[in-house]
């Protein structure tokens, strides 16, 4: 009898150090973005330091879009996707994901490769980019605000990766296309018409973001807290002295040679983190005057114009899909 007490208390013993250590839900699996840009949630899973903070072992998805991310996340593949842009995840949202946007990561850095003989907008007839992404937001914005909207052409690739191929065979004179193809393209003659940090001036801004699965939020909020907080502190990091430290081991996940990662991610305009609560709440504390429900209000047109989304939802409504409450806790001292 005195053995199966001891059996029983060893077994006890065992789950709960299992538990501090891991946390109760075993593995954090996380969709995120490959290429020369090393996200944060990479950096959190190739540093020890970091990632030894995150109740559960993180375990990254490769996906190739923010759509199918958002499509993956909804059947229970993953409950988190890094990186997904303002078009996937508002389109999600007003499909009926019920999905929450916890962090903002950054502004896309993306720009309009060309080709010599395009020398200004007017030279445009067709351009490539990835469908239903927040480049193509981007990209469609820009083009109304040229005066060029229904006279270009719009491409739509399923795959950046796609793109750039088609790009690199001389299939297509001008792409809108990520930092990460953008640079390997200017390696092949690519010339930059315009970058998305200009054509956000215009409004029409690509935010980048750490999503997450509401219910699994509800359920598992000390893992989101954490990965909220070291996310947080990845994006700082990868700007400070010790950025190479980090990203180099981070660069494994990204298929690239540390030394393109390290270029690639040093410019990328990740949002300071004195600007991070302006994006999730406005000036009176409340989420629907924030600058992110601002930007899910435009986007939400642009889906309501492609039929990709029925009515654009109230500021309240959308306010439901934005939650501020591990970032408000992370500035109160919960990332001790």
């Amino acid at each position: 009898m005195f053995k199966k007490i001891l059996a029983a208390v060893l077994a006890v013993a065992a789950a709960g150090c299992g538990t501090s250590a891991r946390g109760a839900t075993g593995s954090v699996k996380i969709g995120y973005f490959q290429g020369a840009v090393t996200g944060p949630e990479t950096i959190v899973a190739a540093n020890k330091d970091l990632s030894a903070k995150v109740p559960g072992k993180i375990e990254l998805r490769p996906i190739d879009s923010g759509v199918a991310g958002m499509a993956q996340l909804r059947a229970g593949a993953f409950p988190f996707v890094s990186g997904v842009g303002n078009p996937p995840f508002v389109g999600a949202f007003t499909s009926g994901t019920d999905v929450r946007a916890v962090y903002v990561l950054g502004i896309d850095s993306s720009g309009l490769a060309v080709r010599d003989r395009v020398r200004g907008p007017g030279d445009l007839r067709k351009v490539g980019v990835l469908v239903g992404s927040t480049l193509d937001f981007q990209l469609r914005g820009w083009l109304t605000s040229q005066r060029l909207a229904g006279k270009v052409q719009i491409a739509a690739f399923a795959s950046e990766a796609a793109e750039a191929a088609a790009w690199k065979a001389g299939k297509i004179d001008a792409v809108y296309i990520s930092q990460s193809y953008l640079l390997e393209l200017q390696k092949h003659q690519a010339r930059v018409l315009v970058r998305s940090t200009d054509i956000a001036k215009l409004g029409y801004a690509a935010v980048n973001m750490l999503a997450v699965s509401a219910p699994y939020a509800d359920k598992h909020p000390d893992v989101v807290q954490a990965l909220v907080c070291q996310i947080s502190k990845a994006g700082t990091l990868v700007k400070g002295p010790q950025a190479e430290q980090y990203i180099g081991p981070a660069s494994r996940f990204q298929g690239v040679k540390p030394a393109d990662a390290i270029e690639a991610t040093r410019t990328y305009p990740y949002i300071p983190v004195a600007e991070e609560a302006s994006w999730l709440k406005g000036p009176d504390g409340k989420v629907a005057s924030g600058r992110l429900v601002k930007n899910f209000t435009l986007t939400a047109r642009f889906l309501v114009t492609q039929g990709r989304a029925k009515s654009v939802p109230t500021p309240d409504q959308i306010a439901a899909h934005v939650d501020p409450r591990f970032w408000d806790k992370a500035q109160t001292g919960g990332c001790r």
